[in-house]
């Protein structure tokens, strides 16, 4: 059980909602989810529209959008490089700094342009690191929690409180998933072997010179009926969410739609 919160720190919201983010359980599966914990519990005392968890991917030098908060996945952009815009210089600096314009910041300029226009998304959003040990993990960007004033002076002090919080947290999701796709690796040479044994079964049965006859495309029916298992038990495995499906299995969602369509799988 949580100790009790000090009297004299449940009259101060910014101490008060840290407690709590502090005794939030990381135990969740997904970063997702305890980031919407997370901003759900600051957005209680500092209400906001809008906050996004963008982490590094230093293999390609880009940013990707890890979680949001306010809005869903399929109404914003999801990657940019890592060179431009404020979050490369705050990446680089280790240091919060305001976006004041999305005009030369990847990630959001094409909503300048129209193409994805959020409303709750909108200049100016503070954007503040993310450390794990000596590496930069990321940054969150963020509405202003207590206005303009003296330079958004008051909004750094505190997200660097935050910050020092989730940063371990992140840095332990990151961890574990390195650790899973590890693992992954290590299963996919073993599917590889056991497809081909069961392959080679498959074609031993089959007499070529019929085959070749009868045009029977062997091939594209084995691609078809593992297409079909595959998105079969993604599907299942993640309650019928298209878009975690198909980022599972490693397409995007109108892919995903298509093929479901083209082999008429029944959901």
């Amino acid at each position: 059980m949580p100790s009790p919160l000090p009297a004299s720190v449940q009259s101060i919201p910014e101490l008060k909602s840290l407690y709590e983010i502090i005794m939030l359980s990381s135990s969740q599966t997904h970063l997702q989810e305890y980031f919407q914990k997370t901003m759900t519990i600051l957005c209680r005392y500092f209400p906001f529209p809008y906050a996004a968890l963008v982490l590094r991917d230093q293999k390609r030098d880009m940013f990707h959008v890890e979680a949001l908060y306010g809005i869903i996945k399929d109404l914003h952009p999801l990657s940019c490089s890592e060179r431009k815009g404020t979050m490369g210089r705050v990446i680089e600096s280790r240091q919060p700094m305001a976006i004041l314009s999305f005009n030369q910041e990847p990630l959001y300029e094409e909503m300048t342009r129209g193409g994805r226009k959020g409303d709750k998304i909108q200049p100016p959003l503070l954007c503040v690191p993310l450390s794990a040990g000596n590496e930069s993990i990321g940054v969150i960007n963020i509405n202003s929690l207590f206005g303009q004033g003296d330079g958004f002076k008051k909004d750094f002090q505190f997200l660097t409180v935050l910050s020092a919080i989730l940063s371990p947290v992140v840095g332990s999701f990151q961890a574990k998933r390195e650790d899973l796709h590890a693992g992954s690796a290590r299963s996919k040479l073993r599917l590889e072997d056991i497809l081909e044994e069961k392959l080679t079964e498959v074609l031993n049965r089959i007499d070529p010179y019929l085959e070749s006859k009868a045009r029977l495309g062997i091939l594209d029916d084995i691609v078809s009926i593992v297409e079909r298992i595959l998105i079969k038990t993604a599907m299942e495995k993640v309650g019928k969410v298209q878009i975690t499906a198909a980022q599972l299995l490693g397409i995007n969602r109108n892919t995903l739609r298509k093929k479901i369509k083209d082999l008429k799988i029944k959901i």
